[in-house]
């Protein structure tokens, strides 16, 4: 006959959350979104983009500095990085290849880690922090209460699996 046997299920707290995510990754975007069947309406607009993103996860928690963001450009491929401590011993860190929820990861997640974990070194190694020189700061030490948002644009992704939610790029490590 054509017709469904069901009645479709329109998810508005889905679609805020995911509108919500857009316009905190791309700063300045303004989303409105009016339900007419509620007369519901919601505007995202972030002007701190990333960085609002991570204070917006970080609310309610005591946090250690302001978040800040690291960004740069290398060949066609764009980076950016918004982190912020807090007090807490969970690691919170959210990873996007061009606007997609990289919820398994891939190369960009990694070479961030390892980059955070040998910067931190690097930095207790040359001011002499490490009253021991033969330990190290492990990668579990350094993401320890981060919060942190990892956002790359990339013109050609290879993402990994059927669920296309971990990426494969070897230039994004």
């Amino acid at each position: 006959s054509g017709k469904y046997d069901f009645e479709p299920k329109f998810d508005y707290q889905y679609l805020c959350n995911r509108l919500r995510e857009l316009a905190f990754l791309n700063s300045g975007l303004k989303i409105i979104v009016s339900d007419e069947r509620t007369q519901k309406n919601e505007t995202f607009y972030y002007k701190g983009g990333i960085s609002s993103y991570v204070e917006h996860l970080n609310s309610g928690k005591k946090t250690i500095h302001k978040p800040f963001v690291l960004s740069g450009k290398k060949e066609n491929t764009i980076v950016e990085i918004s982190i912020q401590y807090n007090e807490g011993y969970s690691e919170n860190i959210f990873s996007y290849v061009n606007n997609i929820n990289t919820i398994e990861g891939g190369t960009h997640l990694s070479g961030f880690r390892s980059a955070l974990t040998r910067s931190v070194n690097k930095y207790a190694k040359d001011q002499n922090l490490l009253k021991n020189q033969n330990i190290s700061i492990t990668g579990d030490d350094t993401r320890e209460g981060l919060t942190s948002i990892i956002s790359i644009k990339v013109p050609e992704p290879k993402f990994e699996g059927q669920t296309k939610t971990k990426l494969g790029n070897s230039e994004t490590a």
